[in-house]
């Protein structure tokens, strides 16, 4: 193969050791005459730039068919290697020479070094102590079957294997590589898919977590036990213990205190100091040094190392934001598109060398996909869900590419071995990724059994409501809200809602106090804030509302998973959101993953939803908030939303400080029409407020009538400057000439017509403004299900007809 003039290769036969003028580095540039494809430097630059580059094009041409990055990027490899344009010689003599793979491979390895520090950091170790049953089961049938049955079959068909299968150790390691789970590779595919804190991502986090740890555990100390075996005196072996306790010590007695003591002395919300930053990730490439120079796997110091500090804010946060973007942007994908490059799909000639070893990754697979859904189906899963659980666990990414790349040059594996490895790895990820898009939809099971609203809930029972927090800022006017809503006995349950950060697995669970009384967190704050208005409320009258106060962490893209898993499990009637537009009275503060979060909820939600758009309420303390006669207007046009807004107001009409101007706004056009299901629908729900308060002197029934969109807008604009407060149903798909155009102007799409025509006015610029949406569906039938009789409804309507106010009554 030829090669600069100034590079030989000696002992081409067995491992490669090239030799090559260091002059060859920096090209003095073409117009004095260098080839910058025959030095160092520029060579590396541009096979860095064209990695990237058709690893990207890969994935954007891919990412349509549901696949994943990992699948792009060793497909990249693939097409820039022998198997495809690699097989002109023109192209991997000038691009790919022999000569730069070391500094390719050297550069690379650093991502992957860094990566496994990452996911060390990330890992958060408490889900060790409580996996759960379903975990444990699951993970131990998709563990076991797959390895005893791949070494029965590896036992029983031995003596028809060829001869460099049959006595080393390649299937041994494959086997048991492909029988475990990756939990660094299924928190990203998972990651991916967005299913990180959906039911079935968190059953494969726990499971991979435990095989993983398990792990690598047992390889070290297998490693250990050959490493002293292997000694040849007792100094050596010796040696070899004491090097792993010395490995420990530092690790428990120096590194982790100092990471503790500057997480300590890190202002709360701010990144890690500079400089602590750099010491930490040259201690990362000190502990792979170490290991590497012990005879053990480079990626194990950094591993362990990771798995020791503490992660999440300021670390893990840190991490993500310096350490990521070059290692899981660049270098990474390097590594894997170089792992694609070796495969040669040529070298695929002998049947029985590669057909015995795909033999064996078939059953590897077929038998942890079984013992998934075996598993699944006897806890109760639906089998859908089981398959879907099957083939996370099955995904492959880096850390099999590694432990392969490994084989291959510890001549464990031959080309042919090693190729057929990556494209079975390359086969099951880009065959399971798009089935459990197909397979999985988490939404699906966030449908309630029956009607979830305020509208339906039985007068004087208990009313389940949620209220989710992202920050303190949101306490005082979710909590204004609360305090102005009686009538019944109310059950709150607390969402704190935290962004994850610094951590691969998203984590849900139940409050508990942390335990720095000294240092308490944000959610030890506003928990205590809502105990506080519990017992207030309690002193005045017992039993008015229970907390059950809860912690949601992951990224906001899938928080409404968290907010609506929950919220089928309490029976929640309610949500109330935040709006994610927020203003102190000099600026305006936007939050977009705020505004998706509230869309994405408000689609899947299993109950009624509300979005509160503080302005003024926020100015009360919760202590004075009884004392202040809030002026409170619904609007009511008709429909679901609306009737849901009318059946919340009232249950705040029955706080005698409270005045409540319910104003109905009807097309003056229209004649009442008595065979219209939804009219007669919103006259009966009118009829029962008015009867529920005919003795409330601060209940004021208003009528209006008007011709268009114009005319009503004109209207709630001459009436809202007399109230605090604004309700209005957010009418989501409901067509009606009352609000003809102005759908044109809106901005905030999840608030509706009239709540973002209310929250863009400069008239409603101190008030507050709550928008309800009524549950969308259930399994009893759609939005228009309703558990009402219709001869019900007619008799309520009837009963009342004759008490109706007159149409133009004012306040």
């Amino acid at each position: 193969m030829p090669i600069l003039p100034s590079v030989r290769v000696v002992n081409s036969s067995g491992n490669d050791t090239i030799c090559y003028d260091d002059s060859y580095l920096n090209s003095k540039g073409v117009f004095l005459g260098d080839d910058p494809f025959k030095f160092a430097v520029p060579l590396v630059l541009f096979d860095v730039a064209l990695m990237f580059l058709v690893a990207n094009a890969t994935h954007y041409a891919l990412k349509h068919l549901g696949q994943s990055r990992f699948v792009a990027e060793l497909l990249a490899g693939i097409i820039l290697g022998p198997s495809v344009i690699g097989k002109s010689l023109a192209f991997h003599r000038t691009f790919f020479p022999r000569w730069i793979h070391p500094v390719l491979d050297t550069l690379s390895l650093l991502g992957l070094v860094f990566f496994m520090f990452t996911v060390g950091v990330k890992t958060n170790l408490s889900l060790l102590r409580k996996p759960g049953r379903r975990s444990l089961a699951i993970g131990a049938a998709s563990t076991f079957l797959p390895l005893v049955l791949s070494l029965a079959l590896y036992f029983l068909l031995k003596p028809s294997f060829p001869n460099n299968l049959r006595d080393g150790p390649l299937v041994y390691i494959t086997a048991g590589r492909l029988s475990l789970s990756s939990f660094a590779v299924v928190a990203a595919a998972l990651d991916e898919l967005q299913l990180l804190n959906s039911e079935l991502g968190r059953i494969a986090m726990s499971a991979s977590l435990v095989s993983d740890v398990s792990y690598w555990t047992v390889s070290t100390l297998v490693n250990s036990g050959l490493k002293v075996t292997e000694a040849k005196t007792a100094v050596e072996a010796i040696g070899t213990v004491a090097s792993i306790v010395l490995i420990l010590l530092f690790l428990m007695l120096v590194a982790r205190p100092l990471v503790l003591w500057s997480v300590k002395h890190t202002p709360a919300g701010e990144p890690m100091v500079e400089w602590h930053f750099m010491v930490l990730v040259l201690t990362s490439l000190m502990m792979s040094f170490t290991t590497q120079a012990l005879g053990y796997n480079v990626i194990i110091g950094p591993l362990i190392l990771g798995l020791t500090i503490p992660g999440g804010v300021p670390v893990g946060q840190t991490l993500t934001e310096k350490l990521e973007p070059v290692c899981m942007g660049l270098l990474l994908p390097m590594y894997l598109t170089l792992a694609g490059y070796r495969t040669n799909l040529n070298e695929l000639k002998n049947l029985m060398q590669w057909g015995v070893l795909e033999l064996m990754v078939v059953v590897c697979f077929l038998s942890k996909l079984i013992g998934a859904v075996v598993m699944s189906r006897y806890l109760d899963m639906s089998m859908n869900d089981a398959l879907s659980l099957g083939l996370m666990l099955n995904i492959r990414g880096v850390v099999e590419v590694f432990i392969f790349n490994t084989l291959g040059s510890g001549q464990l594996a031959t080309t042919e071995h090693f190729s057929v490895l990556i494209i079975s790895i390359l086969v099951i990820t880009a065959t399971a990724t798009p089935l459990i898009k197909l397979l999985y939809n988490p939404k699906m099971h966030y449908v309630a059994r029956k009607r979830r609203t305020v509208e339906h809930t039985r007068h004087k029972s208990t009313t389940h409501f949620m209220a989710c927090v992202h920050n303190e800022d949101h306490v005082a006017p979710l909590l204004n809200i609360l305090e102005i809503t009686h009538g019944s006995p109310i059950s709150l349950t607390l969402l704190h809602l935290i962004e994850l950060t610094g951590h691969s697995a998203a984590m849900f669970h139940p409050y508990k106090q942390s335990i720095n009384c000294n240092a308490p967190t944000a959610s030890d704050r506003i928990v205590n804030a809502f105990r506080y208005f519990e017992k207030k409320q309690s002193t005045t009258e017992p039993g008015a509302i229970t907390l059950h106060p809860y912690v949601a962490t992951s990224p906001y893209s899938t928080l409404y998973n968290d907010v609506c898993y929950l919220a089928l499990d309490r029976k929640i009637c309610l949500i109330l959101l935040p709006f994610h537009k927020s203003s102190d009275g000099a600026q305006h503060t936007v939050n977009h993953s705020f505004q998706s979060l509230n869309r994405d909820v408000l689609a899947y939600a299993p109950c009624s939803v509300a979005i509160l758009v503080d302005r003024s309420l926020a100015t009360a303390t919760c202590a004075r908030t009884n004392h202040l006669l809030h002026r409170i207007a619904i609007y009511f046009l008709g429909g679901p939303d609306d009737r849901e807004a009318l059946a919340f107001a009232s249950l705040m009409a029955n706080n005698r400080s409270i005045a409540l101007a319910i104003v109905r706004f009807l097309y003056r056009r229209c004649e009442d029409n008595d065979e219209d299901k939804e009219r007669k629908q919103d006259d009966a729900a009118m009829d029962r407020v008015r009867q529920q308060h005919s003795d409330n002197g601060n209940v004021y029934f208003i009528e209006k009538l008007v011709d268009d969109g114009e005319g009503m807008a004109g209207v709630i604009r001459e009436m809202s400057e007399n109230f605090d407060l604004l309700i209005v149903g957010r009418r989501k798909g409901v067509d009606s000439k009352l609000t003809n155009g102005l759908s044109e102007w809106s901005e905030f799409p999840e608030l509706g017509i009239v709540g973002d025509m209310l929250a863009v006015a400069e008239f409603t610029e101190k008030m507050s403004i709550l928008v309800v949406q009524q549950q969308n569906t259930y399994k009893g039938g759609g939005r228009d299900s309703i558990d009402h009789d219709d001869e019900v409804l007619n008799h309520v309507a009837n009963a009342a007809e004759t008490d109706r106010p007159a149409r133009e009554t004012g306040i």
